[in-house]
């Protein structure tokens, strides 16, 4: 497995297990991370994408045994000290040093649920028409490793219908690394079996959004 986080469709991976507690938080120290996530935002250099990015970086075991919340601590703290938000010490002692950077305004807990139903759209006005349409017969790439994509590893080098075009998005891989390209977004189709081979899947379809950049024609 070339990253650890790409788990979709991988073998032997046992059951998944599905928690019968449907409240979004189980111990009131994650319902404060969420309530610091949504505070956080605001640097120019963090996107949703490079967020990702970061939390992809996280060590195997880590990744792997590590609470949901607590690795959206442990990204917030790589992050932080890569922007010169905070320093290691700072955020080992739980203490800030007094200073702030510049233009850093601080959030009050009151604010947090304002924050929490702000929406963020990814649409752009494209400038060239989309390079397929529904119907098409594609075939997925195979991206190269050391970045951050949103196309599974699961999903590369397979080949698919085109379901419906979604209009022109942020590419996710752009803003992992500051950047902001959109290009077209389309559902794209694949059978279950073509998927995973031999594991009884023949009438199921599978739906994948993905990006321009992402297909080829068939």
């Amino acid at each position: 497995m070339a990253r650890v986080h790409d788990m979709g469709g991988l073998p032997n991976q046992g059951r998944i297990v599905m928690d019968k507690d449907e409240h979004p938080f189980h111990a009131d120290w994650e319902a404060r991370m969420w309530g610091m996530n949504e505070a956080m935002w605001g640097p120019d250099s963090w996107t949703l994408d490079w967020w990702r990015y970061v939390r992809e970086l996280i060590q195997r075991d880590d990744y792997l045994t590590r609470p949901y919340f607590d690795q959206w601590m442990q990204v917030y703290a790589a992050m932080m000290v890569d922007s010169g938000v905070a320093t290691v010490a700072e955020i080992a002692s739980g203490k800030s040093d007094g200073s702030r950077p510049k233009g850093a305004v601080l959030m009050h807990a009151a604010d947090v649920a304002k924050a929490a139903a702000t929406t963020r759209d990814f649409r752009r006005p494209a400038d060239q028409k989309p390079a397929f349409t529904p119907g098409d017969k594609v075939h997925t790439k195979t991206l190269g490793e050391g970045f951050h994509t949103r196309l599974p590893s699961y999903l590369m080098n397979k080949t698919g219908i085109v379901h419906a075009h979604r209009g022109n998005h942020l590419l996710p891989d752009a803003g992992a690394k500051g950047a902001e390209v959109a290009q077209h977004l389309y559902t794209i189709t694949f059978a279950g079996a073509d998927l995973w081979p031999g594991e009884g899947r023949d009438k199921d379809r599978f739906n994948a959004d993905l990006w321009e950049s992402y297909l080829e024609r068939a």
